[in-house]
């Protein structure tokens, strides 16, 4: 846990004392910490990664295994660095963890207000924890993060041009049912494709955040409707079993919703969010929704990491919004209760990343 600790504050440091607005080589130097734990860990760190591992030294017959046929993308993966290029496990994570902090530095550097504080909400209340157990999931979000980032990038060629934007719907859904192939859960992104450009005003957001814990009431119907999108392989993990929904982990995104929507202000004189926030606030609303419906399956909280970018971004700019005096004790205040939530949620938690170790310190790690 210290080493996490001293990379949160690395980055708390950066936040501080940097008064100019980042650049690719300080984002470099702020995401290289985050890579490099990533990349270097043991296959004890985390709860699936020894399972990744045996997947791995298997690649050849999870080709055609029964139970991982459903998502071939990952197992040509897997094949392709241990059978072809005959690379050693860490080398293959180290690589799968370079791609996944390019595509989170690219998100960051197109999307967040604040860098730093994005990375730092990233490990303490965002996908950090997941990341470094759920590797194939976390590469299917990845993936379905492209099509947000390239929106972004072209935004403005992409509004104009009728023709250019169908292009970039069918690229769009192509590079989800890539991810498909890794995760079938990535199903659940196709429809938010078609909200990139959706602009909402202030009621608008908090109609949508109020409507979404509005759920937590309507949980039993809807749970039994989303339940098809969870796959019968993860029936298995029932709540009875120790995999039962923390409450605090579904009070965070209601928390975060109503800070946000409350705090933050639309942009321009229109009064609508831009485009960019307008889609978190939708990501965030569905990541409260999601959340809620686990309570009655609790494996839908797998569809609900596709949404929790919206927390990197949303926070920073809520602050961003505040007067400078509340700014500096909102900051304060939300830093300590994420170190909080960290801590709590990490030490001994079921992802069982806390007593991190390095891949040289274990030999099994070593070997093909």
């Amino acid at each position: 846990m210290i080493l996490y600790f001293l990379i949160l504050f690395y980055w708390l440091l950066l936040f501080t004392f940097s008064k100019k607005e980042i650049t690719e080589t300080w984002l470099f130097l702020a995401i290289l910490p985050l890579f490099l734990i990533m990349a270097l860990k043991s296959v004890s760190v985390g709860s699936d990664t020894i399972s990744y591992y045996a997947r791995y030294i298997g690649a050849e017959y999870m080709l055609t295994a029964e139970n991982t046929i459903s998502e071939p993308g990952y197992n040509m993966l897997s094949y392709f660095f241990h059978d072809i290029l005959d690379v050693p496990f860490w080398v293959y994570n180290a690589t799968v963890s370079a791609f996944i902090c390019f595509v989170l530095a690219c998100f960051l550097l197109l999307f967040s207000s604040n860098t730093y504080l994005s990375l730092f909400f990233y490990m303490t209340i965002g996908l950090f924890t997941m990341s470094m157990s759920g590797l194939r999931q976390t590469i299917a979000i990845s993936l379905c993060t492209i099509p947000i980032i390239l929106n972004k990038a072209y935004e403005d060629t992409l509004v104009r041009s009728i023709r250019k934007r169908f292009f970039f719907m069918i690229m769009s859904i192509v590079v989800v049912a890539v991810a498909y192939t890794f995760h079938n859960s990535a199903v659940v992104f196709i429809p938010f494709l078609f909200m990139f450009n959706v602009r909402i005003s202030k009621a608008g957001t908090c109609t949508l955040i109020i409507l979404s814990i509005l759920t937590l009431f309507f949980r039993d119907v809807l749970a039994d409707l989303l339940g098809a999108l969870v796959l019968e392989k993860y029936e298995k993990y029932d709540i009875h079993e120790g995999y039962s929904m923390n409450h605090l982990f579904l009070m965070v995104p209601i928390a975060i919703g109503l800070f946000c929507v409350l705090v933050s202000r639309p942009e321009d004189n229109n009064q609508k969010y831009s485009r960019s926030h307008s889609i978190m606030f939708i990501f965030l609303a569905s990541q409260i929704m999601f959340n809620n419906l686990a309570l009655n399956h609790n494996q839908i909280a797998r569809l609900g990491y596709y949404f929790m970018s919206s927390y990197i971004i949303l926070i920073p700019y809520a602050l961003k919004c505040m007067r400078t005096k509340n700014r500096h004790f909102s900051s304060l205040v939300i830093v300590c209760l994420c170190l909080l939530y960290f801590y709590l949620g990490t030490k001994g938690g079921t992802l069982r990343i806390d007593n991190y170790l390095f891949f040289w310190q274990e030999p099994i790690y070593l070997e093909n």
